[in-house]
């Protein structure tokens, strides 16, 4: 991207390159490409648009950019990140925790059922499967809320080279009990 200034103005975002007029002279679109310098562009009043920092929306954080601020060899916008309320990440997350609960349990509900209806008794594997369902969402819920900071939540979430490295398969919060009928 570039950016038409003047003086400390700026003028206009130039998102593809175009052909543009400028003081009354018509250049072509190929003065963005590689045969025409910085220094050539800076000269028209056309520099570099470009993007510093960190920016992203996500269950975490939260995003913002400054404005335009014109340089003299570019214009910059300044990305950032705020931490979002420590709170509503972790409804978030104990929401999640909810709802993979949720997706897991349904898939043996039937056998609940199927005990209260006629008497049949669960398969010992399957009913402690649901056991061990449970007590991982259980303590999910107890870690996030110890957590204190959102660098610790996030933590809980991220799952690294490192740790693929170190073997480990997957974030502590996306290791849940296997169900024994599909893990054979």
């Amino acid at each position: 991207m570039w950016a038409r200034i003047m003086g400390s103005q700026l003028v206009e975002i130039i998102n593809m390159p175009k052909a543009m007029t400028i003081n009354n002279i018509q250049y072509p679109k190929s003065i963005f490409t590689r045969a025409w310098t910085d220094e050539e562009r800076k000269a028209l009043g056309i520099v570099p648009y470009v993007y510093e920092g960190s920016g992203g929306e996500n269950m975490f954080y939260t995003s913002s950019e400054s404005s335009p601020a014109v340089q003299a060899d570019k214009v910059v916008v300044t990305k950032s990140q705020t931490a979002r309320d420590i709170d509503d990440i972790k409804t978030t997350m104990k929401n999640h925790v909810s709802s993979v609960l949720k997706g897991n349990l349904e898939q043996t509900d039937w056998i609940v059922i199927r005990e209260q209806d006629n008497g049949t008794a669960k398969p010992a594997d399957l009913a402690k499967w649901r056991t061990d369902l449970r007590a991982k969402a259980a303590a999910l819920e107890t870690a996030i809320d110890a957590k204190s900071d959102v660098a610790s939540l996030e933590a809980m979430t991220v799952f690294t080279k490192e740790m693929a490295d170190a073997g480990k398969k997957a974030s502590e919060f996306d290791e849940w009990p296997l169900n024994p009928r599909e893990s054979k």
